[in-house]
């Protein structure tokens, strides 16, 4: 004959206090791990800045990636140098305030407009400096099972961008852009240098390149 044991009163309630303790530490942490916290682990964090990077860009239509390589030069307070060494020479300026110029290496520019250059202008500066306000603002932010994904608040951002997703490594950031369908954009961005500060000659002695001189000259000449 089987003997049914009946849990007594005393395990009862001990086995109420753990599961509602676990509960309340799974929500505990749900709530330590906010945006702004995500973001400080996986952007950079100086103000001024410079590295290199490798950037892959799938586009429809097309079997094969296109790559460029190159480096950058980064000013909280006045925006970003994107300088494409290969394939091609040029150099991208995005200013914070939404200018964006395109230096080509026979020293000329050109003013570039409409609102996805504009707007990828934004992203970039903002994700390089590792702006929590902005980006909150703009992006529902998430942990990932690698890193953190952004996903565009408004609808009309959408229309060109479906999430970003970022993951860093001890010497690295990797952002892609996952746009409509199956384009995207990987960057990777390595051998970062926090600097004090950021002038137009610290610049190109930085980048060491002769018609970078313009674009720096573009960016941070007061």
């Amino acid at each position: 004959m089987k003997i049914m044991m009946r849990p007594t009163l005393a395990c009862l309630l001990l086995f109420s206090v753990i599961a509602n303790s676990a509960m309340a530490d799974g929500r505990a942490a749900n709530a330590q791990v906010n945006p702004a916290e995500l973001l400080k682990h996986y952007l950079p964090e100086s103000c001024y800045q410079t590295g290199l990077y490798k950037q892959q860009k799938s586009i429809a239509g097309i079997n094969k990636l296109l790559e460029t390589e190159g480096s950058f030069a980064y000013a909280c307070d006045k925006g970003l140098l994107w300088h494409t060494a290969a394939p091609l020479q040029e150099t991208l300026v995005y200013q914070l305030q939404g200018t964006t110029h395109l230096v080509r290496a026979d020293g000329s520019s050109q003013k570039l407009s409409g609102a996805v250059q504009r707007q990828l202008g934004q992203m970039l500066n903002h994700l390089l400096g590792g702006n929590s306000a902005y980006l909150e603002k703009t992006f529902a932010i998430v942990a990932s099972d690698t890193g953190i994904q952004l996903t565009p608040r408004k609808k009309r951002m959408e229309k060109f961008l479906r999430h970003i997703h970022i993951t860093r490594s001890s010497d690295a950031v990797t952002i892609r852009l996952q746009h409509q369908g199956d384009e995207y954009t990987a960057i990777r961005v390595y051998e970062l240098q926090p600097l004090p500060s950021l002038n137009a000659d610290q610049c190109v002695q930085l980048l060491a390149t002769a018609p970078v001189a313009l674009a720096c000259a573009q960016l941070l000449t007061p």
